[in-house]
């Protein structure tokens, strides 16, 4: 295979095929080998630079490398996964800023968004969901090419279904939480049942948002990265770039700095000069490098612009008998609201220690609040939402995100949080109750409803976990940092891939899509585009 990437002078990559093929099941690797931390400065080259190891940029890693790029992906987080039970560890570790980021507006929203070698896929619950073809009809009319089609992107889903692994939950490790949430459903005849996951080797244990014990998960370290890096890539972990080379109107490299991943002091510089050079940080974390490089001001006004998250609110219920929602598969169930596409619930799954806190309890209150937690069950409400928001950088370049809730929008997990009332009483709960300032508990979802009625966002607990569209696919520079192909409108050698260029918010859980099309994008870097 001749290499369709220019490659540095005076060092011809190296030519790898690829090392899965279907008839092989689910790619399921070792833990790939990355580099971390340095005190000594060093500088690099490649033929691409990806800025991120998560979904994105490892599905595009391996595409490259595999087409006999030189690649070499810039991680900020630790060269491997340092899992424990306990949120304190996932989030030190394995979450962006600590887990701390939280956007302002209309309300205070948590923001959460993975790092380390694999990204969010590390502590994510694993979802599989395809695009909604009616979002990528969207898409195919705004960006005037049939790129991401459903026709087009159909063989790309069904390459990562085969390659991760994707089935729906198994009844063996489901859980009581997902298993009564499909009895409601199935009593109530609504569309839903056991949610696909990207994990092939689940045992149930509980804790994907911690990370993987049993190595069960289809996490991009287990799988893209492995592949990459047989192919020749290299990864640089413990290392958080900060800002980027650039020479007239094209960009020729980043620059980044290693910091120890326990003390946080400062190592070695890192500096890498590339002939192409592809963001890959997620919805928070691109916009928020280019506004703290200063490079977003020569790619225009819409970086960083469109914020969506798939805000949700949870619904608690109380049943006779024990379910301990956090045993089993996280988030393995789910259902559609017939009346609106863009809502969807599926199982809420929290440690003990989350879930007290979602009661609300304090003194005396706790006591109760611990004989109950066993017979918790639950599910989250997720939209496809309307608000408006924008990510930008603070001075010490930590994220700077807004977020202001569309009223209709409200009105819509409203509505959403009555249809989990009656599937979670369908399905064996007894008394249901919800984090919403002002509300009581209820056995009767109509009145569950009404007591939400002229609540506003502040009163809600809210959550969002998908941030995207910052940094847009699209034709007009206005409104749009790249183009379709993935390359951006103002400077060469620059491309995106990650959810931040979604056209539009997914109203899905947006990991596989991420993959996808990043593998679209990255084969049409490999093929000249």
């Amino acid at each position: 295979m001749s290499n369709p990437v220019p490659a540095a002078e005076g060092t011809p990559p190296s030519v790898a095929p690829p090392t899965w093929s279907p008839d092989q099941g689910p790619c399921r690797r070792a833990p790939v080998a990355a580099e971390g931390f340095v005190a000594q400065d060093r500088a690099l080259t490649a033929d691409v630079v990806i800025v991120g190891t998560g979904p994105g940029g490892a599905a595009a890693a391996r595409v490259l490398a595999q087409a006999g790029a030189r690649v070499i992906l810039l991680e900020e987080g630790p060269p491997k996964a340092r899992f424990a039970r306990n949120q304190a560890s996932a989030m030190r570790h394995h979450m962006q800023e600590g887990g701390a980021m939280v956007a302002q507006g209309n309300a205070y929203t948590p923001i959460a968004a993975g790092r380390g070698v694999g990204g969010g896929t590390l502590i994510n619950s694993a979802i599989a969901w395809r695009c909604p073809d009616h979002v990528l009809d969207d898409w195919t009319k705004l960006l005037g090419t049939d790129r991401f089609s459903p026709a087009a992107m159909k063989p790309v889903y069904d390459f990562l279904w085969s390659y991760l692994g994707i089935w729906p939950t198994r009844t063996d490790i489901s859980g009581g939480n997902n298993d009564l949430v499909v009895r409601g459903v199935r009593a109530l005849g609504l569309e839903g049942g056991y949610l696909e996951r990207a994990t092939p080797g689940c045992s149930g244990c509980g804790v994907c948002y911690y990370g993987c014990p049993s190595l069960g998960k289809a996490s991009m370290d287990l799988n893209f990265l492995p592949e990459a890096v047989d192919a020749g890539a290299r990864i640089v972990a413990d290392c958080r770039v900060e800002g980027f080379l650039v020479e007239g109107d094209r960009v020729v490299g980043v620059t980044g700095r290693h910091h120890d991943p326990d003390t946080g002091a400062a190592g070695g510089r890192v500096t890498v000069r590339a002939g192409k050079v592809l963001v890959c940080a997620g919805g928070v974390g691109t916009p928020r490098l280019l506004h703290a490089s200063g490079l977003a001001e020569r790619l225009g006004p819409a970086v960083g612009e469109g914020l969506h998250v798939h805000p949700g609110n949870a619904v608690l219920g109380l049943c006779d008998s024990p379910v301990e929602m956090w045993k089993g598969a996280t988030q393995g169930a789910y259902f559609h609201v017939p009346e609106d596409p863009g809502i969807l619930p599926h199982t809420f799954s929290a440690p003990p220690e989350v879930c007290l806190g979602t009661m609300g309890a304090v003194g005396p209150e706790t006591k109760t609040a611990l004989a109950e937690l066993p017979n918790l069950c639950g599910m989250v409400v997720m939209i496809s939402d309307k608000g408006h928001g924008r990510v930008r950088a603070h001075a010490d370049g930590r994220a700077d995100i807004r977020y202001d809730f569309d009223p209709n929008d409200l009105e819509r997990i409203r509505l959403g949080m009555r249809w989990v009332a009656r599937v979670l009483l369908a399905g064996g709960a007894r008394e249901l109750f919800m984090p919403v300032h002002g509300t009581g508990r209820y056995t009767d979802p109509d009145r569950l409803y009404d007591a939400l009625a002229g609540k506003t966002a502040r009163d809600y607990t809210m959550y969002a976990a998908h941030p995207m569209s910052t940094c847009r696919m699209g034709n007009d520079p206005a409104t749009s940092v790249i183009r379709p192909d993935g390359r951006a409108h103002a400077l060469e050698g620059l491309y995106l891939a990650d959810s931040s260029i979604f056209p539009t918010s997914l109203g899905v859980n947006p990991s596989l899509t991420t993959m996808a099309v990043a593998t679209v994008l990255a084969r049409g870097i490999a093929g000249g585009a």
